[in-house]
């Protein structure tokens, strides 16, 4: 039965609990869980839905709470295709020139003889009969996504009133302004990984970002190109395979790099370095870039014999780490850190992190 009184404003211990949400880790305790309790539902979802830089759509984070979990895989796995509800929504991804969505239902029963395929496939099955839901427009400097957050109940439950509607409405900004501010938190994180690559390969370099489940995220228009990733073929690119090839076989975690010559239409230089979004999970930058200061460096590295961990220590001084700061990146003490630097200045010939940097830049 619902906990709230629906005659009277959402209490301030709800807009706390909602409002104390910091990572997307954290929806299903802070946002899901007090809702479903307060609504008297049965299940709560939260969805990230974005659009790719060649114009399909992907899910991102996502959270469930109720009986009925595999709900949300068998949903993301196509199935949200023939959701009548969710289907104006998701084609705002697709042309954002139409006014943002911000969707709020309460049944879906008007629409289950819509589409008996969605109702036989999924409805039913999963005893979803009611929802209130509401799908918010995200727009970061890297990307738009849309933020779904909906509660339901089984068809043989009475429906969401009017006054239940009318008090989740007013939580809306709050949930918004949550959902908002992790979207901003992703964003400043890749868009900070991006900033220390474009100044380490300089103005030519082309990227891509993959996020954990190796689906493109964004990228530049010299990356999609270097790839050989467009709108026509956007599935067709095998440098991209073998990108994915070697993440899978390769350590994943944040602070790891590996670099290889690529061949297409011409042989480029590819760095995929892993690193951490704000709200925990592993992407991973694609660097593609047949100049820079970055590959001077590695060029000199390679000259003077260092080591791979070697050369990854001296790539993070070019770019202005401390030692603290890249041996926690590279998961290593700062002890180690150190004896590495030492090992990067003798045979280098040089005594001083500037010394080091200048070396690298300048050797012929």
């Amino acid at each position: 039965m619902p906990s709230a009184n629906f005659g009277e404003d959402p209490s301030a211990g709800i807009f706390e609990k909602i409002l104390s949400c910091e990572t997307a880790d954290a929806v299903s305790e802070t946002l899901l869980e007090p809702l479903v309790d307060a609504l008297g539902a049965t299940s709560g979802v939260f969805m990230q839905i974005f659009s790719s830089p060649y114009g399909d759509r992907h899910f991102g984070a996502r959270s469930y709470v109720g009986s009925k979990p595999t709900s949300v895989d068998v949903y993301v796995d196509g199935l949200y295709a023939l959701d009548p509800v969710i289907r104006p929504v998701m084609d705002w991804l697709d042309d954002e020139r139409g006014p943002a969505p911000s969707l709020l239902t309460g049944s879906f029963e008007r629409d289950l003889e819509e589409d008996p395929q969605y109702r036989d496939t999924f409805l039913r099955p999963y005893d979803i009969g009611h929802v209130v839901a509401v799908a918010m427009p995200m727009r970061t400097g890297l990307e738009t996504q849309l933020a779904c957050v909906g509660f339901h109940r089984r068809h043989g439950d009475i429906a969401f009133l009017p006054e239940q509607l009318s008090w989740f409405q007013r939580l809306v900004p709050a949930i918004r302004s949550v959902l908002y501010a992790l979207a901003c938190k992703e964003a400043l994180a890749l868009s900070e990984t991006i900033a220390i690559a474009a100044r380490e390969a300089g103005t030519e370099m082309g990227f891509l970002i993959l996020d954990e489940d190796l689906v493109v995220r964004n990228g530049n228009a010299k990356g999609m190109e270097d790839l050989g990733l467009t709108v026509a073929a956007p599935g067709g690119s095998s440098v991209l395979g073998e990108i994915k090839a070697r993440l899978l076989a390769a350590n994943r975690a944040p602070g790891v790099s590996f670099s290889f010559k690529a061949s297409g239409l011409r042989t480029f230089d590819i760095e995929v370095r892993n690193f951490e979004t704000a709200d925990g999970r592993n992407f991973h930058l694609v660097v593609t870039s047949g100049g820079g200061p970055r590959h001077a460096i590695s060029d000199a590295c390679r000259r003077f014999g260092l080591t791979e961990r070697e050369t990854e220590i001296a790539r993070q001084i070019a770019s202005g780490k401390c030692n603290a700061s890249l041996s926690h990146e590279l998961g290593i003490s700062l002890r180690t850190g150190e004896n590495h630097l030492r090992s990067i200045y003798r045979k280098v010939g040089v005594s001083s992190r500037t010394q080091l940097v200048s070396r690298l830049l300048h050797i012929q």
